[in-house]
């Protein structure tokens, strides 16, 4: 025979050495009573939000100190920037 096909024989026995410790492995699990952990590509669940409850209502004195805040910032932006 040649090397090539001794090579292969050996591989092939190895394979089957190896075939029959999984099985007697997978038998082993199967009495004691665990799986092997399965492979899943399952996307965490997401936290859980908070209960939504009545949006807040603004004022109108809220809404007109909002908006001469923001009219002093964008202005102070704009003298800024040139």
């Amino acid at each position: 025979m040649s090397e090539i096909t001794r090579a292969i024989q050996a591989r092939q026995t190895q394979i089957t050495q190896l075939q029959s410790e999984i099985e007697i492995l997978k038998r082993a699990a199967g009495l004691v009573g665990t799986k092997a952990p399965a492979k899943s590509k399952a996307k965490p669940q997401p936290k859980p939000k908070a209960q939504k409850g009545k949006r807040h209502q603004w004022s109108a004195a809220e809404k007109a100190a909002i908006g001469k805040r923001m009219r002093a910032y964008w202005a102070k932006r704009r003298k800024a920037k040139g």
